[in-house]
């Protein structure tokens, strides 16, 4: 019987409203956990999280079986 393996990476980028400079670093390490936990909640990994004042970039591996639209959707209605 076959197996197949999969190995999906997506490089995720969320900017703040107007691309406005208000993400200081005491607000980007809170929201930086806050995105990891939300990815391990969709069952994926966060392999990196990192940024600047007015957006954030994100690589994670998501599960072969979500979409990616319902994660990102589960992440923005996620509550820790």
């Amino acid at each position: 019987m076959g197996h197949s393996y999969t190995n999906l990476l997506y490089h995720i980028v969320f900017s703040t409203k107007e691309r406005q400079p208000w993400l200081d670093p005491e607000t980007s390490a809170r929201l930086y956990e806050y995105l990891g936990g939300a990815i391990r909640s969709e069952g994926g990994a966060s392999i990196s999280l990192n940024g600047c004042a007015d957006h954030i970039h994100m690589l994670a591996k998501l599960r072969q079986d979500k979409a990616v639209s319902d994660v990102l959707r589960a992440i923005a209605h996620f509550r820790s």
